[in-house]
């Protein structure tokens, strides 16, 4: 499950920010929700088109260039 902390949490002795997304197993990211430190995170797409290099199977970006 992603979360995003809604408050400032302390894990494993890291302080971590407001904001910050994390994958937890599913009954840690709702105990975070139910606490009020943390809602499920909607997934980020990136506006970039990907694909893949045919010569070598590496996922890229595409990137344009301007004149």
């Amino acid at each position: 499950m992603q979360i995003e902390l809604l408050k400032p949490h302390t894990h494993t002795g890291k302080r971590l920010a407001v904001g910050i997304r994390l994958d937890l197993p599913d009954a840690s990211g709702r105990w975070l929700i139910a606490q009020g430190a943390a809602k499920a995170a909607t997934p980020v797409t990136d506006s970039k088109p990907t694909r893949r290099d045919a010569t070598s199977g590496v996922s890229t970006t595409a990137a344009t260039q301007g004149d």
